[in-house]
């Protein structure tokens, strides 16, 4: 079984720029009772659709849909900028940097996909799809108010750009020192990957 995502990929400028934005969060948060559990900045990646685990003979098959999605998508820019949090600043448990350019074609492609999954066996998703990058779970309330302060001095921050022309299918193993990701396909925007 391959624990499995489908994810765009970012540049290292902007992966670089989070582990500074991850940096600055963590000298603020550190003098409050908070303990968020904070990403790695290159492993953050704008998921689209976590797929759980996935048999490998299924690898082709969804790498079909991805292919099909792609054809249609032509590459876009995406804009990281601006903070918040999953479901809300009094109960935060997901603090996020969103996406500003490039939301919309992020949403269609996504939407592309879950629909080519749906024969696959995939459920749709009942949340509605916001494109954002992980940068920390938060599992306790405990000092969350503190916290939230630090993320309102940050929260107008610019992240950075990077064009998008592919879509990933990723493989994602557990480890003790933080997940391992592998591509397993690659579906370039506008044209029939192989």
């Amino acid at each position: 079984m391959l624990r499995s995502f489908i994810a765009l990929e970012l540049s290292d400028d902007v992966r670089k720029n989070l582990e500074g934005l991850i940096v600055d969060l963590k000298k603020g948060v550190q003098f409050t009772p908070a303990a968020p559990s904070w990403a790695r900045a290159e492993g953050i990646h704008l998921t689209l659709k976590f797929l759980g685990n996935i048999e490998e003979t299924m690898v082709e098959r969804i790498s079909d849909v991805l292919k099909r999605a792609a054809i249609g998508t032509k590459p876009f820019l995406l804009k990281v900028r601006n903070l918040g949090v999953f479901p809300s600043a009094r109960q935060p448990h997901i603090l996020w940097v969103g996406v500003k350019a490039g939301d919309e074609e992020s949403c269609a492609l996504q939407a592309k996909i879950e629909e080519g999954l749906l024969p696959l066996g995939f459920e749709r998703e009942i949340r509605p799809f916001h494109p954002h990058l992980t940068l920390a779970r938060i599992k306790s309330l405990r000092g969350t108010a503190a916290m939230m302060k630090i993320v309102e001095i940050h929260k107008s921050r610019f992240v950075g750009e990077c064009m998008i022309d592919r879509v990933i299918l990723f493989r994602s193993e557990l480890h003790p020192d933080g997940a391992r990701y592998t591509k397993l396909f690659e579906a370039p925007f506008g044209s029939a990957a192989s």
